[in-house]
């Protein structure tokens, strides 16, 4: 037995009386309820086959394995965010005001973080441009080391005596860079 409060009274409601206050409603709504989820459970499936298929085709081309995890990631979260967008429409929510409260939000954590994601671009610019690869030794500002990784927020070097630095992207981005490799810059003959 439900309790619901009307008019300052608790009253008694049998699940017969709910059923028949939601009317005709309720088996359309049950029905959007369940295809919503198999809608979302699809776009999650296919967010991972397209992650898997994408770093797949990126293995074949031999693509940098930075960019591999871009790609898969960005895959990932386009179908997601395409499923999320169709099952609003289900529910006929206006999905445009969902996207500026969500663009409001996001310039507003745009300039909290503004220095991580000056980092993050500038990552994704290494990533593209690539004027240096794994194991290139190079020298930033006073560091000299050999590239260990290049992430999307900063770049690991090992040092002659063994030491990791993280450099930040950013700073890698806006100083002079010396690759002391002597390969040119996009040649892939190391096989990376």
């Amino acid at each position: 037995m439900l309790r619901i409060r009307q008019n300052d009274n608790v009253c008694p409601v049998s699940w017969d009386g709910l059923v028949s206050y939601v009317g005709p409603a309720a088996p359309d709504l049950i029905g959007r309820l369940a295809l919503g989820v198999v809608i979302f459970f699809l776009a999650w499936v296919l967010g991972r086959l397209g992650r898997r298929w994408g770093y797949r085709i990126a293995i074949r081309t031999r693509v940098d394995p930075n960019l591999r995890f871009i790609a898969g990631e960005a895959l990932y979260w386009f179908s997601l965010t395409v499923g999320l967008m169709v099952v609003l429409a289900l529910f006929r929510i206006d999905a445009s005001v969902i996207l500026a409260t969500f663009g409001a939000a996001g310039l507003a954590l745009g300039l909290a973080a503004q220095d991580v994601l000056k980092s993050v671009f500038a990552g994704v610019y290494l990533l593209f441009e690539r004027p240096f690869l794994i194991g290139d030794e190079i020298e930033v500002k006073d560091r000299v080391g050999i590239v260990e990784h290049v992430g999307l927020r900063a770049t690991t070097l090992r040092t002659a005596d063994n030491v990791r630095v993280v450099v930040p992207n950013v700073v890698i981005f806006t100083e002079v860079v010396a690759n002391r490799t002597g390969r040119k810059a996009g040649d892939d003959s190391s096989g990376v």
